[in-house]
């Protein structure tokens, strides 16, 4: 029998948001489906139960719930006719309603009564959200306490709570979305030959994973260490060309590069910048391994050895989308 979760997704790119938790899930062999799709809204399908950590892990997802039960009734009346007990152990709770902006008290009350009244009711820290939503189905749902995404988590380390910053840093959410979208287990390793500031690098550590930075400026690579350092997390650094990728042993390449003139890169011409580095880039791939990349043109990412599987558009301000792109060496 397969778990159902209904998963509510964050509004930047609820594309990226479906296709995030569905490679990360399907990574971690847990067989996914999307069963339902209203949106923001999925209910998605796995062999088994989901792990907290890797719950943790999501980026584009807001939170997540257990389904305890379905039905396609259209009375309350009788859709909790059907429903005995629910049950979550001596666990404090809290009922919400899903996707509303008008609570629905009368629901709220008619399934506070399934719940035993031995269980106390704790609407600040609740260890347990007892979670009810209606579209074409009503569901309820159990989102535990320690089940957070990384959906805030990740924006502890937003630019403006670093030591060391660069305007033109990748968004948490985007970075660790990238890392997510790259096949990388913990205690596995990412490395990006464009690292800047870190951000990549610090999501990447975050979840567990061994990272490597590169960067052609040396005050990079300092701002890199002054960050890393200050979320408590360690990693391997160089000064150098991204060719040096080379050098290193790694499971994936996740990477943000320069998106005008490439300063950070000598001067060097974008388009020849993009060229010369997805060709070192697969040299040193092994088959399967992926490349994710965020850029301002995809019509430069083009290698005969990297296969793209997916594409994302990512609006900045009007003169600014960014696309984020997962390859895979051939």
């Amino acid at each position: 029998m397969r778990e159902k979760y209904l998963l509510e997704l964050g509004g930047e790119n609820t594309e990226l948001g479906k296709y995030e938790a569905l490679e990360l899930l399907k990574f971690k062999n847990y067989k996914p489906r999307i069963e339902i799709d209203h949106g923001k809204i999925i209910i998605l399908s796995t062999s088994k139960l989901v792990e907290s950590e890797v719950i943790s892990r999501l980026a584009m997802t807001r939170r997540i719930s257990h389904i305890i039960f379905t039905s396609d009734k259209e009375s309350l009346e009788d859709i909790l006719e059907d429903l005995n007990e629910i049950d979550i152990g001596t666990k404090r709770f809290a009922i919400r309603q899903i996707n509303s902006k008008n609570v629905d008290k009368k629901s709220t009350v008619m399934i506070g009564e399934k719940i035993s009244s031995k269980n106390k009711i704790d609407l600040d820290k609740p260890e347990v959200k007892v979670l009810f939503y209606r579209n074409d189905l009503f569901y309820i749902s159990l989102n535990q306490n320690s089940w957070e995404t990384g959906y805030k988590k990740c924006l502890e380390h937003h630019i403006s709570n670093r030591p060391y910053f660069s305007p033109i840093s990748i968004h948490p959410r985007i970075a660790r979305a990238m890392v997510n979208l790259s096949n990388c287990d913990k205690n596995e390793t990412v490395i990006d030959p464009f690292c800047g500031t870190g951000g990549i690098l610090i999501e990447g550590a975050d979840m567990g994973l061994k990272i490597i930075g590169i960067d052609l400026k040396e005050k990079m690579i300092e701002y890199t260490k002054g960050n890393l350092k200050h979320y408590g997390f360690k990693g391997q650094l160089k000064n150098s060309d991204f060719d040096k990728i080379n050098s290193f042993h790694f499971d994936s390449i996740v990477c943000d590069p320069p998106y005008g003139i490439a300063s950070t890169s000598g001067g060097e011409n974008i388009s020849d910048l993009m060229n010369r580095c997805l060709g070192e880039f697969q040299k040193s791939m092994l088959k399967k391994q992926r490349l994710v990349i965020a850029v301002s043109n995809p019509e430069l990412i083009r290698n005969q050895n990297l296969t793209l599987l997916k594409k994302f558009e990512w609006y900045i301000h009007k003169s600014l989308t960014r696309y984020v792109m997962v390859l895979e060496k051939n």
